[in-house]
């Protein structure tokens, strides 16, 4: 198959899993909505600084920005925020844990760790010339620290989203590679560092950036908007 096609299909299966799960469950799809255009807007601008050092896969566009890279983080996205909750049929509630009295400034709280994460992220890119992946990584290492420090009723919700994630993405890998053999050469820089050493003809940065994305968006919308998950009861 034409490599041209490997980004809009690698997308396209993201998207049709990200589908299936907004169909089957309509209580989830504000919780799925919100975190997907946030992820969505998110991947373009990531995407801008992976290209210099991460990768740069062909798009349909054959610009260095494109609509895959949006509907990538859309998907991926999206796909983080819920699967713990259906996996373990469960079913999202308002929490009763405040950071301030009567939770009257959590969601502007909330906010602010969401713009102090995407800050960190490009200070440490842009300023101080750190790569993209080692500022995805301390910038996801210290957003999720913070989350469950605070709520440590998140902890298994990022631990098993991280856990799914990192299954599901290197699923759609290993099956990648029957249609685009080679792509990770093709399109991934591997400089000599330890995180492009590959196992199973994948860099060891991108099981620890699927691991990560799903630990970090998992818990967010809960965090975020001081929310919490509890069993469906028949």
């Amino acid at each position: 198959m034409d490599y041209q096609y490997f980004y809009i299909v690698w997308t396209l299966i993201f998207f049709a899993i990200w589908m299936a799960l907004f169909l089957y469950r309509k209580d989830l799809r504000h919780e799925i909505s919100v975190i997907s255009f946030g992820s969505g807007f998110g991947g373009i601008f990531s995407q801008a600084t992976h290209i210099e050092d991460w990768w740069n896969p062909l798009r349909l566009t054959q610009t260095p920005i494109g609509i895959e890279d949006f509907l990538i983080g859309f998907s991926i996205g999206g796909i983080c925020s819920v699967v713990y909750a259906i996996l373990f049929n469960l079913k999202v509630e308002p929490n009763n844990f405040y950071f301030t009295k009567n939770g009257k400034n959590d969601r502007l709280l909330g906010n602010i760790f969401l713009l102090s994460f995407i800050l960190l992220f490009f200070w440490m890119f842009y300023i101080l010339n750190i790569s993209s992946s080692y500022s995805v990584l301390i910038s996801y290492l210290l957003g999720i620290s913070v989350m469950l420090f605070f709520r440590r009723d998140l902890i298994q919700n990022s631990l098993i989203s991280g856990l799914i994630t990192l299954m599901l993405g290197s699923l759609i890998y290993y099956f990648l590679m029957l249609l685009f053999p080679g792509f990770i050469n093709k399109f991934w820089y591997l400089p000599q560092v330890w995180y492009s050493k590959t196992f199973f003809d994948i860099p060891l940065g991108e099981y620890i950036w699927y691991f990560l994305t799903g630990a970090f968006i998992g818990p967010l919308y809960k965090f975020v908007r001081n929310k919490k998950t509890v069993r469906i009861t028949p």
